[in-house]
């Protein structure tokens, strides 16, 4: 199950919700809706603290990564997460994606272990897709 986060360098919030054969699996064991936001936010917190921006100039911070993490029962990262997608980019910007998609990973790589509680992963929250927008940072 793919978990959507959104990842403002300052703020997180949960995206359109997941879809498919695996989230009926899990719909009988959701999480309440106000465990789930703290859960969320936890982590959005956790990774944030990681984060460095790159040397980019303000074009540069425009552009918005979109990273799939996925993560062991410990917590640990598996495996190196994968951009997804880049919006933001300009002809005037298009250097400074690569750095952006880097620092993106990086804060995911150096933050790891996530700290959440266990049990939330036998309810398939080992996998979300972070959305970093350095632009929005609040």
């Amino acid at each position: 199950m793919l978990r959507n986060l959104v990842f403002l360098v300052g703020s997180a919030a949960l995206l359109a919700g997941c879809a498919g054969e695996r989230e009926q699996v899990f719909a009988s064991r959701r999480l309440p809706a106000a465990i789930e936001a703290k859960v969320i936010a936890d982590a959005a917190a956790q990774v944030q603290r990681c984060y460095r921006s790159p040397r980019v100039t303000s074009d540069g911070r425009r552009i918005t990564t979109r990273i799939a993490v996925r993560y062991a029962p410990d917590g640990s990262v598996v495996g190196l997460p994968m951009v997804l997608s880049q919006s933001g980019v300009t002809a005037e910007n298009q250097m400074y994606a690569d750095d952006m998609a880097e620092a993106a990973i990086a804060s995911v790589v150096r933050c790891s272990p996530l700290h959440l509680p266990p049990e939330l992963y036998e309810l398939g929250w080992n996998s979300f897709e972070l959305t970093f927008s350095p632009a929005m940072r609040g």
